[in-house]
């Protein structure tokens, strides 16, 4: 795979998945699914209920998928057969632009800094609750970036390469 075709690649689905997840972001706001894990001012609930659990790790099994459908009409499709270990790392790369744009974007500039009336955020849900989130968040999405990859490849590679 040459550089070129990998930063296609990482865009075309970088930016896939930026748009996706903004959809996803509007949805859990708009019908508070979002506080089934999370308190008013963004950070996570000291107990979570079992809906809580289920809808978070529904939220991870579509990251999985997402990464598995990208490489699948990203790279199967088009030919492109890697093995295991580069195309881990690729599908890592993809989940930390994913990462990164939740961060910057979402959490930085448009939950903490833009704050749009249409997601009705409560007014606990500010600059320095999203600071907070957004520093307890780097190590955990760092961890689960790291096995929602290796499941993916998995996937990938055992059933389509």
């Amino acid at each position: 795979m040459s550089p070129g075709e990998i930063i296609r690649y990482l865009v075309t689905w970088g930016i896939i998945g930026a748009v996706l997840f903004s959809f996803f972001v509007l949805f859990v706001f708009r019908s508070g699914a979002v506080y089934t894990t999370r308190n008013e001012d963004g950070l996570l609930k000291e107990k979570i209920p079992l809906r809580g659990y289920l809808t978070s790790g529904l939220f991870l099994l579509s990251i999985v998928g997402f990464l598995v459908l990208a490489n699948y009409f990203g790279l199967v499709r088009q030919n492109i057969l890697l093995s295991f270990g580069p195309l881990y790392f690729l599908n890592l790369s993809l989940y930390l632009i994913l990462f990164l744009f939740d961060t910057i974007v979402i959490d930085g500039l448009v939950l903490g800094y833009w704050r749009p009336a249409f997601l009705k955020l409560p007014d606990a849900m500010g600059w320095d609750s999203m600071k907070v989130h957004i520093i307890k968040s780097i190590p955990v999405g760092a961890f689960f970036g790291l096995i929602i990859s290796l499941v993916s490849t998995a996937i990938t590679y055992f059933v389509f390469v």
